[in-house]
């Protein structure tokens, strides 16, 4: 398992005070190690955590995907799944009982497995990858196999670690946003199948509100891996996203969030003909 922490510390983490309490409960043998890969400017040793519990100072904010395929490394010949979580999941002995359970049955088409994830009473994961309205679509359902057109969200899912190898890890195109979307993109590209357990956990998902709790820079960030996203990888939906983006662009006008119009109308003036861009991250 690896946790990614950014200007939070382990005290602070709901999901690494949920697991190491869950690990002060039950043994669950099968859990070997848990990164903690910290993206903070300052380090945060942790102290009386579960022994398999080890710990990673990043001296710089590299996002997601550096962090996940630094936990990949780190992998013995052993180990056959990465869970990867973000900071504020909650977890429970359900989700930890069922993914024991099915991940050592799971047919070799099957390279994911997660968990159904809610923000409140919203579910963001799984998610349709079929429309540009995820949110507003007939939603995909627990206990099921899905071989096209789903999205599951990074946090609380489990990768098989072989299929990773083969993919060469995880897309540094998309440091931090997006990374979820290409991901499960890539699986269905590579005729394999992601599982949706029963289980269902808590996760704020901050984009949800983004007018409220984001600043301009990650929304700049978003606007980048979107762009990237759309017009390398999912390049179907490619036209339909230029026209949200430009409705994106007026609603933001006309509830006066001009600051987040102007980073939209401009990715939306350089879109450029799909795919004939430089899209990647940080250019």
């Amino acid at each position: 398992m690896v946790v990614v922490l950014y200007n939070m510390t382990y005290l602070e983490s709901s999901t690494i005070k949920s697991l190491n309490e869950l690990l002060a409960s039950e043994i669950f043998s099968e859990i070997k190690n848990i990164l903690i890969f910290d993206n903070s400017e300052q380090a945060a040793e942790p102290r009386g955590l579960d022994e398999r519990f080890s710990y990673y100072h990043s001296f710089q904010n590299v996002g997601l995907a550096q962090a996940y395929n630094y936990a990949l490394s780190q992998c013995s010949a052993e180990t056959k799944w990465l869970v990867t979580l973000d900071q504020d999941t909650v977890l429970t002995h359900h989700y930890l009982k069922e993914l024991i359970r099915t991940a050592a049955k799971a047919a070799s088409s099957i390279v994911a497995l997660a968990p159904v994830v809610t923000d409140n009473t919203q579910q963001i994961s799984p998610v349709r990858s079929d429309t540009l309205r995820p949110l507003h679509s007939t939603l995909p359902q627990e206990n099921q196999t899905y071989s096209q057109n789903i999205m599951v969200i990074n946090s609380a899912t489990a990768l098989r670690i072989s299929f990773l190898q083969k993919i060469g890890g995880y897309n540094l195109d998309f440091p931090l946003d997006y990374l979820d979307h290409w991901l499960s993109w890539k699986i269905f590209i590579e005729h394999k199948q992601i599982h949706i357990l029963k289980t269902a956990l808590q996760h704020q998902l901050s984009v949800l509100n983004y007018a409220d709790q984001m600043s301009i820079f990650r929304y700049q960030s978003i606007l980048q891996a979107e762009k990237c996203y759309y017009s390398l990888y999912e390049t179907k939906l490619f036209t339909q996203y230029r026209r949200q983006l430009f409705l994106r662009g007026c609603k933001q006008c006309l509830t006066g969030n001009f600051t987040y119009s102007k980073e939209t109308f401009k990715f939306f003036i350089s879109g450029g003909n799909n795919g004939n861009q430089s899209t990647k991250a940080g250019e």
